[in-house]
Parts: C-alpha cells; sequence; structure tokens
C-alpha cells in the first residue's frame, strides 16, 4: 500500500468526509475527502495494485484506519466507490477486475452509509468541479480553426481511455447536478478511412460478433494496433518493436507510447490509435450535444498530452463530419483534457453528497 497525506498536518475543518474509491483494472485509489461549501479536497490518498487484492472491504478498512491513526476526527461519515462496470442495486461487477463490489456488505461492514457507482458517473460528478482556467486541471485543445468552442448548455460529457473505455455525461438544472451511468466504450465503432477499415476487420475476427469502440480506444485498443501493424502491415520486429512484441498485451502500451517519438512505427500505432479517440469523442458529442465541453480523461491522454495536441491531430478528427450541419456544431464544443486524474476521487466524493445526503 503507497500513502500519500495531502493535508498532512490532519485539520479537520470540513462540513462531511467522504471515503472515496476509485477502482481501475491497474490501481485501487482510495481516498479520505473533505468537502467544504461544496468543494472538495483530498485530505489523504492509498493505492493498492488491483490485479493483487483479495479482500477489497479490508482495505477500505485499512484505509479509515491509517486516517484515524492520524486523527481520531478524521473518520468519512459517507463512501463512495467507483468502478468500470454496470451497477445494479449497489452492487457492480467490474468490467477488467475478477472480484465483485457490494455496497450493502460494505456499508454493514463499515456503518457507514455507502453507494456503489460506475466509474464515469463519478469522472461526470467531478466535471463541475473543474476550472477550465487552470492549466494545472485543464488542457483546452483548439478546433482547427484556432478556436476553443463556446460553453453553453447545460450538458457535459467525458471519454476516458485507460485499461479500458469509460463514456459519461452530466447535465446541470437549477443549479443541480444529474450524473447518468453508462456503457458507451462498448458502443459501435466506425471506420473513418482505408486504415481504420482495415483495422476494423483484424480485429473483427477475433469475435463472434462487431467488436466495440473499446477494442480501438483503450490500452487493450493500443495492443490491438501493434499487433495489426505486425500481422496485417508486415512491419520487421526489430530493436523496440521486438521487445515490446514478447511483452504480455497488458504491458505493450506503455512502451509504445514511450518511443513515440523515437521510433516511427510506435509513432505511427499512437497516431492511428489518437484518430480513432478523436472519432469516438466526436460520436460521443454528438450523441449528448455535450456543448457545455468534452472532457478527455483517464491515463493515457495526460500521459501523451503532446502526441494528441502535435499538428492538432486531434482535433483534425474531432472536426470531421460528413453532414456540414453537423461539423458546425462539433466546431462549437470546447474539448479539454483533464490533467488532474485525481479529480475522479472528487468527483466520486460528489457524487455521495448529491445522492446520499
Amino acid at each position: 500500500m503507497e500513502t500519500k497525506w495531502l493535508n498532512p498536518d490532519g485539520k479537520v475543518d470540513y462540513d462531511c468526509l467522504i471515503l472515496a474509491g476509485d477502482v481501475g483494472g491497474t490501481n485501487t485509489n482510495l481516498a479520505l475527502v473533505g468537502e467544504k461549501k461544496g468543494k472538495f479536497s483530498i485530505i489523504m490518498e492509498c493505492v493498492f495494485p488491483t490485479q493483487q487484492m483479495e479482500n477489497f472491504p479490508e482495505k477500505i478498512k485499512l484505509t479509515i484506519e491509517t486516517a484515524v491513526r492520524r486523527n481520531e476526527r478524521l473518520k468519512p461519515k459517507l463512501c463512495c466507490i467507483s468502478s468500470a462496470g454496470p451497477v445494479k442495486d449497489n452492487y457492480c461487477t467490474p468490467t477488467n477486475i475478477p472480484w465483485n463490489i457490494d455496497g450493502n456488505a460494505i456499508a454493514k461492514d463499515l456503518g457507514i452509509k455507502t453507494q456503489v457507482i460506475n466509474d464515469f458517473m463519478a469522472v461526470s460528478f467531478s466535471l463541475p468541479l473543474l476550472d477550465v482556467n487552470d492549466p494545472k486541471q485543464i488542457t483546452p485543445l483548439p478546433h482547427q480553426d484556432g478556436s476553443l468552442g463556446d460553453p453553453m448548455g447545460s450538458v457535459r460529457a467525458a471519454a476516458g481511455a485507460g485499461t479500458g473505455l469509460g463514456v459519461g455525461y452530466l447535465v446541470e438544472n437549477q443549479g443541480k447536478y444529474i450524473a447518468c451511468p453508462s456503457e458507451g466504450g462498448h458502443i459501435g465503432f466506425g471506420a473513418f478511412d482505408d486504415e481504420s477499415q482495415q483495422l476494423k476487420d483484424y480485429i473483427s475476427k477475433r469475435f463472434d460478433f462487431l467488436p466495440g469502440a473499446e477494442m480501438y480506444v483503450s490500452g487493450q485498443a493500443i495492443t490491438n494496433i501493434f499487433n495489426f501493424y505486425r500481422d496485417v502491415k508486415k512491419v520487421p520486429m526489430e530493436g523496440i518493436l521486438a521487445k515490446i512484441n514478447q511483452l504480455d498485451d497488458p504491458e505493450m502500451p506503455p512502451l509504445i507510447s514511450q518511443h513515440a517519438q523515437s521510433n516511427q512505427t510506435c509513432r505511427k500505432i499512437m497516431q492511428l490509435f489518437i484518430k480513432c479517440y478523436a472519432r469516438l469523442a466526436a460520436d460521443a458529442a454528438v450523441i449528448f450535444l455535450s456543448r457545455r465541453g468534452m472532457f478527455l480523461a483517464g491515463g493515457i491522454v495526460s500521459k501523451n498530452e503532446k502526441l494528441f495536441m502535435e499538428n492538432n491531430l486531434f482535433m483534425e478528427y474531432f472536426d470531421k463530419s460528413y453532414n456540414q450541419n453537423v461539423a458546425n456544431v462539433l466546431k462549437t464544443i470546447p474539448v479539454y483534457i483533464i490533467k488532474d486524474y485525481s479529480m475522479s476521487l472528487c468527483g466520486a466524493a460528489n457524487a455521495a453528497c448529491s445522492l446520499m445526503l
């Protein structure tokens, strides 16, 4: 367990304390979050390797015990756990994790009101907490004409590629927010040029039915595109490519993105991934009409921001449409990269206060 104190003096001056959780395919982050007049700040955070966990409720207990040992007043009033996967009756069967999350059982065990939500419901609840003018939190992506869009209306949307692909949206109504769960990462994927059609044909051969967007926009997707370049484009497996080819699938994406500046094939793989990501984000923006902003979340975009912005590649493919009226709408939608990954924990805390208080 890795523990980080962001408020090491243990000062307590909050209206509510929340144990917020973000269960990802690689890491699980559990944090004590303080709320004061609608603002949220992380007091302490514990990080666990997800695939090595056997007893998730025990990790929640350990996190609370760690906080209370520092200051006995740091006991949370609410608990909200987010994870990739559908949630029903406060129970989640995660998409990329070999164990389940039972909110009612956690509540009974801890004696704390507990809510389990979809991970992109938590991301959606974080969106109104973000300052789009703060470069530490947000990087705006300019459209092809140089404009940054014109925020308006009540709908924000998010699309985030990590281990898998998440999509969510949030609607503002009279100062209150409604975040809607989504399995939008599994919508169909539409090829947009000859190369993406070849990729789609290649990936489709592995499935009995057309694979969803997650197979083209996620960490898994980067591995899929690498295999496509090896098997279809017949790129020789030499140098760093030979090393990558020997790795297990989950270990490939970081090394591919790491060598995108020095290896031409790695660069082309990431460029095709970014084009696919842009088309997925544009589809989501059109579906939700997210005129308040389309937010790109997840570790891949934040770690590869330079590649997304280089030659305005992402926005070139985001702005495209066969229908000029739709293209005109896309050009008005602000697009942002979320740089502050911890905002998903604040989003879970915001969800707790919105749904349980």
